[in-house]
């Protein structure tokens, strides 16, 4: 017996992998970004409206290898001062943990809006940064 469903599930594999892809391409090439693309590949796959929190989630839980490669790159090649890091990672590290925990308080449409001016902020910041 055939499983027809075979063939959604390999387009859905490959659009994953694709997605990846871009995700790690677009942190490396920029530093920042892939997560953003996470977001926007995942959330169309995740039919359950209970389950679009995940989408968060598992952007969060690919940017960290994503983020380990790119830093590990960047490093190799002498082209990053590591003298302010250790200012920022106790602090982003309780950061993260409270905004894990927040993440299971606030609903999705909350979280929405929230994900959505953060990344116009950012476009707008960007251009106008001088």
């Amino acid at each position: 017996m055939v499983n027809s469903k075979a063939p959604e599930h390999l387009k859905t594999i490959l659009k994953l992998l694709l997605l990846g892809t871009a995700a790690g391409f677009v942190n490396g090439l920029i530093g920042s970004g892939g997560g953003i693309l996470v977001v926007f590949g995942l959330a169309p796959l995740i039919t359950d409206p209970d389950g679009k929190r995940d989408v968060f989630v598992n952007a969060l839980a690919v940017m960290l290898p994503i983020s380990l490669v790119s830093a590990i790159s960047y490093i190799s090649t002498g082209r990053t001062d590591l003298t302010g890091f250790g200012v920022y990672i106790i602090p982003a590290a309780i950061g993260g943990v409270i905004g894990a925990f927040i993440l299971d308080k606030i609903n999705v449409p909350v979280i929405k809006k929230l994900f959505t001016a953060l990344v116009i902020w950012s476009g707008i910041y960007l251009m106008i940064r001088k």
